[in-house]
């Protein structure tokens, strides 16, 4: 399997494609295959660079905790590994996190950078409801098909899992073929409560950003999306009217269209 050593362990990633290199960071407990609708269509015209966080998919358990700027390290450690950059980064969620300490920690690594549904963090990010915010807990004696089906309905759009059954399916398939377990999710759920985030750091980031957000979104509300196009300089907010958490799954043509444009288009740069 692919892997980039870093330190006391490995980051799993895939390549597909060619073009320019672009890295796919995933959120809080997912893994790579959570970008299975962009993959094929990304790949046609850009080298996709798809990578599982540690603790999570095919990477290697941590041996403690640790912080999203660690995690950064990691994805900056898959580039060099491979001698590519500057890369094109997008990053969902805590990936997005991710993705913002990467281009702060190593801004020579990163050309243009894509946000998804994602905050700046620290004590101003607008938060969930508790309700929602109790999502992020698990029960080590739930089932991941009890789990999946119980949270992601509720991280999308109204009604978007009923009308989507299939996608659903998809997304319980992916959680039982790489199973997270508590110990390692409860890591990285750490990491994310930690993060002191990036907002003293958002007027220094130079490159290109699309920001991508779904004003239905009740896990990372939609005004965290509108803080980061406000406060990155060269950016475009990208809003999805309707469109909840999961703005991969729930617009894939949409969103694949404008992240091409984005990153395909020289004048974005």
């Amino acid at each position: 399997m692919p892997t980039a050593a870093i330190e006391s362990h490995a980051i799993y990633y895939d390549e597909q494609g060619s073009g320019h290199p672009l890295l796919l960071v995933p959120g809080l407990g997912s893994t790579r295959l959570g970008w299975w609708k962009q993959i094929g269509p990304l790949s046609q015209k850009l080298h996709a660079i798809n990578i599982d966080n540690r603790d999570a998919g095919d990477s290697t358990l941590s041996r403690g905790p640790y912080t999203i700027a660690d995690m950064a390290d990691d994805a900056a450690g898959v580039l060099q590994h491979l001698d590519i950059g500057p890369a094109h980064v997008m990053g969902w969620s805590m990936g997005g996190f991710i993705a913002l300490e990467l281009v702060a920690r190593h801004p020579a690594l990163v050309q243009k950078l894509i946000l998804v549904a994602t905050s700046a963090g620290g004590p101003t990010a607008v938060r969930a409801t508790p309700e929602i915010g109790a999502l992020l807990l698990r029960n080590e004696s739930e089932d991941i098909d009890t789990r999946v089906r119980r949270t992601f309905p509720v991280l999308a759009g109204d009604g978007y899992m009923l009308a989507h059954p299939d996608d659903l399916a998809q997304l319980v398939r992916h959680a039982q073929a790489k199973p997270m377990t508590i110990d390692a999710y409860q890591r990285q759920l750490g990491a994310v409560i930690n993060w002191g985030g990036i907002r003293d750091r958002l007027a220094d980031i130079a490159a290109p950003t699309l920001v991508i957000h779904g004003d239905d979104d009740p896990l990372i509300p939609y005004v965290n999306g509108q803080h980061l196009a406000a406060q990155i300089a060269n950016t475009k907010l990208s809003t999805y009217p309707g469109v909840g958490h999961l703005v991969p799954i729930e617009a894939p043509e949409r969103f694949n269209r404008e992240v091409l444009e984005f990153l395909l288009t020289e004048s974005a740069g």
